[in-house]
């Protein structure tokens, strides 16, 4: 019995320091922003080290699809906390969101613009964006793949789901590789997408009568033109009533279903866990932060609005990008040429979360300023990157709870159930802005477009048929694709 309890333990530690290096190398090669890493994850922890089940790993997903901050912590906490409590839920953010955050201060602290390291990097990022776009070919040929079990009449729809997802978020970057001059019609945002889509599920979740099925399709439209690239409804007093309406709408229907199915209610919630997470996070963040205050009070002002930046940051990166910009250059935080100049260059070129890097970077900016020191700097660094693992992994703790609590009502479960073919249709389109953007990186340092998107396009078919094959290594997939790039690229130079 004793010898049971430590070969579990053992295994028990293996593991965790599998999952740990694992989430390590995805921050490491975490281009292309949070949705793109989404089944890069899944890769490590569902197919690979099987810690978590697919169902779990889905859940997770829609949970940070669902709220503000960096998706992959999101993530990687739900991950981490399913296989490993609350040690691995603080410690899998934490390795996630590293090397990007760290890399961010080394570059701002130390390189300058024409160092070699600074060309280095991005040519590295074409190769592993190759990769990339391999994983995320991979995860919506498996979607389908998987729809197809279950019948003709699902994988039809799956597929019209994947491509209707795609066709309205595709169309700029279409146009952009093609060379083609035309102003798009749909071009959604992630967020448009899949707010449109879980008003949409909820509303015919569980019931399809003609009145539900009216009001969906009409509000439906409205929406699609109050966001889409030539709106009609683009003014505010339009848009923010319909936007409201259908809050309202999904909002009676959910507590209808909820009311007509008690018994899917989970009534022993685990608020108990949910305060030990937040507890855990709030200590979290005291320990990060508690340097940089103590050096200087006013670093506490830094860190509020940092945390506030992190509830508001729907939409990605380059939407965070604005959000930063009132909380931290408006207000004098940071001044403009150093985020614009300086920054948001060298948080594009690096892989992680950009809400994790800006936040880390702003703080380093900011402390070494205020205090006129380099320890200053790296103090509110520290602190900076703290609030940004706490503020996401908190309001996704709070999400996942309440999933947990709902999802086994119909109008959730039914979100599971057609949450991958629109992943998938939105991770297509991340695909395509990774070789829109392996090209503009390319014609960047000197390559020729064309080059440099045959470069893309070579490495992701060569790293396709390598995912496919049954004995695959992922980290020397990797590696080869950075080491062809670089090889290549130095060559055309």
């Amino acid at each position: 019995m004793k010898t049971n309890q430590t070969n579990e333990s053992s295994n028990r530690k293996t593991n965790f320091i599998r999952l740990l290096f694992s989430m390590l190398k995805i921050g490491i090669i975490g281009f292309g922003g949070g949705s793109a890493l989404i089944p890069v994850i899944e890769d490590e922890v569902v197919q690979n080290q099987h810690l978590v089940s697919k169902t779990d790993y889905d859940e997770d997903v829609i949970s940070a699809c669902l709220t503000p901050g960096a998706l992959p912590v999101e993530i990687a906490a739900g991950t981490g906390r399913r296989a490993f409590g609350i040690p691995g839920m603080l410690s899998m953010t934490t390795v996630i969101a590293l090397p990007g955050s760290l890399l961010t201060v080394i570059l701002l602290s130390a390189l300058t613009e024409n160092s070699i390291v600074s060309k280095w990097i991005p040519m590295i990022s074409i190769g592993i964006g190759g990769f990339i776009c391999a994983l995320l070919i991979h995860y919506a040929a498996e979607t389908i793949k998987s729809a197809g079990k279950e019948g003709p009449a699902h994988l039809i729809k799956n597929v019209l789901i994947l491509f209707a997802v795609l066709l309205i978020t595709a169309e700029s970057n279409i146009y952009a590789l093609l060379q083609l001059e035309i102003e798009p019609v749909f071009s959604l945002s992630t967020l448009s997408v899949l707010c449109l889509a879980f008003f949409v599920i909820i509303n015919l979740g569980s019931g399809q009568s003609r009145v539900r099925l009216i009001e969906t399709a009409v509000f439906s439209v409205l929406y699609f033109w109050c966001v889409s690239d030539r709106a009609l409804f683009r003014e505010p007093y339009i848009r923010t009533p319909i936007c409201l309406i259908m809050i309202l709408l999904a909002g009676r229907h959910l507590i209808q279903d909820l009311r007509t199915e008690k018994s899917a209610v989970h009534k022993d919630g685990a608020v108990g866990e949910l305060v030990r997470e937040a507890i855990a996070w709030l200590v979290f963040l005291v320990v990060l932060a508690l340097p940089a205050v103590f050096i200087s009070p006013a670093i506490s002002g830094y860190l509020g609005r940092g945390f506030l930046s992190s509830l508001m940051s729907f939409g990605g990166g380059d939407a965070y990008l604005s959000v930063a910009d009132g909380m931290f250059v408006s207000s004098g935080i940071v001044d403009l040429q150093s985020f614009y100049g300086t920054l948001v260059p060298i948080a594009n070129a690096l892989p992680g979360s950009i809400l994790c890097k800006i936040l880390t970077g702003v703080g380093f900016l900011y402390g070494k300023n205020l205090t006129g020191t380099a320890i200053g700097g790296y103090a509110a660094a520290l602190s900076g990157f703290g609030v940004s693992v706490t503020a996401s992994g908190l309001i996704f703790g709070l999400v996942c709870w309440l999933f947990r609590s709902f999802e086994d009502v119909t109008a959730l479960k039914q979100i599971s159930r057609w949450i991958r073919p629109i992943i998938s249709g939105i991770l297509l389109n991340v695909c395509l802005t990774m070789m829109r953007t392996g090209k503009e990186t390319g014609i960047s340092l000197g390559l020729s477009g064309g080059l440099s998107l045959g470069l893309t396009f070579v490495i992701t078919a060569l790293d396709l048929y390598l995912l496919t094959r049954k004995k695959k290594n992922n980290l020397l997939i990797i590696l080869l694709s950075a080491l062809l790039e670089a090889a290549v690229s130095m060559l055309a130079l």
